[in-house]
């Protein structure tokens, strides 16, 4: 499960890029959001990261701004699944770590004299 500061990092860059593409094609947030079909203070606040945009906007906005869907994915999707396996692995081994131990279980014990 994602934490609500990957979250937030994943929206910011997505509104950079978006913001940058815009910027590189010459379209004022105006110009955009008619081609898309969204209000611009949306696309503002889509920009600024302070929103989600729905998976239909999202593929409306890539493809005004011939942004590759992949390179979206590649860039801020796969990083965090990544990151969340690891840390679901290493949940794993140590539950396994833990439960190898129960009161039951022999135990060495090392005498110093």
């Amino acid at each position: 499960m994602s934490t609500k500061n990957d979250e937030r990092a994943i929206k910011v860059e997505f509104g950079r890029t978006i913001k940058n593409k815009r910027k590189q094609k010459r379209l004022t947030q105006e110009e955009l959001s008619e081609i898309v079909g969204i209000t611009e203070v949306y696309l503002r606040d889509l920009e600024r990261g302070s929103y989600t945009a729905t998976w239909i906007i999202c593929l409306k906005i890539c493809a005004a701004l011939n942004i590759d869907l992949k390179d979206i994915q590649e860039k801020y999707i796969v990083p965090e699944i990544t990151e969340q396996q690891k840390k679901q692995e290493l949940k794993k081994n140590k539950k396994i770590e833990v439960s190898g131990l129960n009161a039951n279980s022999p135990r060495n014990f090392v005498k110093n004299d």
